[in-house]
Order: C-alpha cells, then sequence, then structure tokens
C-alpha cells in the first residue's frame, strides 16, 4: 500500500534503477524496461538514441534481495545465464516499494513464460519456481584440480534449484569464476565431512570434500560451524531429485513440450503426453528462419534410447535445423537413461 492506494497487478514496467558497474564498484542510473509479453528485460546506459546495453530474455532470469551483500536495504540481484555463464546484475532504488514493485513485476513475468513453458500444469505448483534464494552463501577457501595449488579464498553461492555451487574471487562479481553441478548420489556424487589425506589447508581447517564423476573439489571453512552449514546444505541438494523443476517428477506419463523463442517472445508449438515415432508438432510456416531459441521440455519418459519411439532423439534430428540454439532441460527419470544432464545453448 502506498498512501493508501492498492497497488496494481504488475506487467509491463518502466523506470530507473541503479546498478552497479560491472568493471568499477559504482553504482550508476540506468533505465530499465519490463516486456512481459515478450517476455524480455532491458537496460539502457544514459545515452539518448542507443540501443539497450542488455536484452535479457525472461526464461532463465532469477531475482533476489540482497541487501547486506550490495550493502543497500533496498539491493536486489538479478542473474541470467549468458554464453553459458551466470550474469550478475546488483541494482537497488531509494524507494523500497519501488524495488519491491520490481520484484513483483519480474516475478509475474517469470509466471507467465512458465505457464506457456508447461500449460498442464496448475499455476499453483509453478509459484514455487518463479524465484529463488540460495540456499547459503559465504567465504570457503579451495584448491585446484591437481589438489596442490594453494588454498584460495572465494566467495561461494549454492544455487538449489539448478544444481549449481558458484564460485567468485569477490561477492559482487559479474560473473562467476567457476562452478560446480551437483548431480544426484545414485550418479556418483557425494560429499564428506574433512580433507582427504595428505591434504591440509592453508589458514582454516575445517574441511569439506564434493566428489563428482570427474574430479574431486577440495574446501576449507573458517570455522566448524561454517563446515556443518556447508555440509548440511550440499547434502540437502545432493538428495533432492536430478531435475531443476524436480516439480515435474511428481507427474506421470507426460512427454515433450516445445517452446520457440523469437525476437518477438515466446511460441508455444506444442506438448505432447505419449508421442509417436516420428515426432511431429505444428511448425508454423512463419517460424522458418525466426526462430532463435527452441527449448525442449523432456518429462518423465518409459522410452529407451534404443527405441524408434524416442521422442527427443527425433526432435534433434528432424527439426535443430530450425534455430540457432537448442535448450535442453531434461528432467530425472531420464537420468539412468542419459550419462549426464544435457544443456545445449
Amino acid at each position: 500500500m502506498a498512501e493508501g492506494k492498492t497497488v496494481s497487478l504488475p506487467g509491463n514496467r518502466e523506470g530507473f534503477l541503479w546498478k552497479r558497474g560491472r568493471d568499477n564498484a559504482q553504482f550508476l542510473r540506468r533505465r530499465f524496461v519490463l516486456l512481459t509479453r515478450e517476455g524480455l528485460l532491458k537496460y539502457y546506459t544514459k545515452e539518448e538514441g542507443k540501443g539497450p546495453k542488455a536484452v535479457i530474455s525472461i526464461k532463465d532470469l532469477n531475482a533476489t534481495f540482497q541487501t547486506e551483500k550490495i550493502g543497500h536495504p533496498h539491493g536486489l540481484q538479478v542473474t541470467y545465464r549468458r554464453e553459458g555463464r551466470t550474469r550478475n546484475l546488483f541494482v537497488y532504488h531509494e524507494s523500497g516499494k519501488e524495488i519491491v514493485d520490481w520484484f513483483n513485476a519480474l516475478r509475474a513475468a517469470r509466471l507467465q513464460y512458465l505457464k506457456m513453458a508447461f500449460p498442464e500444469f496448475p499455476e499453483s505448483e509453478l509459484v514455487p519456481f518463479i524465484t529463488r534464494n540460495y540456499l547459503k552463501q559465504g567465504y570457503m577457501e579451495k584448491t585446484g584440480p591437481k589438489q596442490r595449488e594453494p588454498f584460495k579464498k572465494r566467495w561461494f553461492a549454492l544455487d538449489p534449484q539448478e544444481r549449481r555451487l558458484l564460485y567468485y574471487k569477490n561477492p559482487l562479481d559479474a560473473f562467476e569464476q567457476g562452478q560446480v553441478f551437483l548431480g544426484s548420489k545414485e550418479q556418483g556424487y557425494e560429499v564428506y565431512e574433512d580433507l582427504p589425506k595428505g591434504i591440509r589447508g592453508n589458514r582454516w581447517k575445517a574441511g569439506l570434500t564434493i566428489v563428482t564423476p570427474e574430479r574431486r573439489f577440495i574446501f576449507t571453512c573458517a570455522s566448524e560451524k561454517e563446515q556443518r552449514e556447508w555440509l548440511e546444505s550440499l547434502r540437502d541438494v545432493l538428495s533432492c531429485h536430478l531435475s531443476p523443476l524436480h516439480l515435474l517428477s511428481e507427474k506421470q506419463g507426460l512427454g515433450v513440450v516445445l517452446l520457440a523463442e523469437g525476437r518477438k517472445g515466446f511460441l508455444h508449438l506444442g506438448s505432447a503426453v505419449k508421442p509417436q515415432s516420428p515426432l511431429c508438432f505444428p511448425w508454423p510456416s512463419f517460424c522458418q528462419g525466426k526462430i532463435q531459441t527452441l527449448h525442449i521440455t523432456a518429462r518423465k519418459s518409459p522410452w529407451h534410447p534404443s527405441s524408434s519411439n524416442w521422442a527427443l532423439l527425433h526432435v534433434l534430428q528432424a527439426e535443430l535445423g530450425l534455430c540457432r540454439t537448442l535448450s535442453w532441460l531434461y528432467h530425472a527419470g531420464l537420468g539412468s537413461l542419459l550419462p549426464s544432464p544435457f544443456l545445449f545453448s
């Protein structure tokens, strides 16, 4: 409420926010434009007449309040995927109501995207996946892949929905230095208390080890309390279903959803419960050459890769030529059939 007036439902939005520069620590005033129907967030520099500095797709955008990290009571962290990495935008506004309105507008745009991507699910089941908070953040020290490199202090952020442990040199870095994907225990992912034999930390002695099919990641924490909190958070992620949208694991018999993305927004091409071979969705003639990204979401499926009915292989063989990018979000039900998560972008 503001001066007794009811706040209207969020939709398209335009306004100014203070944004932290990527290469310096200055917060500068930038114009932001949210186009809900098109599924886009744009921001502009102060120069007039120029195009947007960035055009951000709502499909993988997240927003979370980070007042302590940003150092402002109305601080908001916006993240999105850019060339395979996570881009962080740190913004704030002098008005608490204004930043909350922006947060709600971004959530509304995200919900619209999810409803298009998963039309068979009720809104109530999509709401938990609109935006998310980090399960845990803080400093740890890590060594390199050979485990003979000196331990270096890094800022870590654990994203439970995307199952990624990201690490940064500084908390307000624009991009992560690296990340650790956290699969399931069934796929050979584990976390152990303490350090492997023969390895000693630099300053911090409370250690933990993440084991993946490819390598071991060695970390040390500032205290035993921090060590326990990290172990608990990491084990929580490893014990969950291997899917960014793990709510889909509760549904049975669902097949494939295709969503095309172009410059003007999203187009839901179709869904199939049990597609036959070959998989056929209606490709409108105006889509040819205009689709930038084809999003394929695979649900729990009884199909085997060797079967001619396996829908996803037919999509890859027959339809990839329609677009420049393929984004494939795979479901835990296929985890026993595929060696690793698929994400092409």
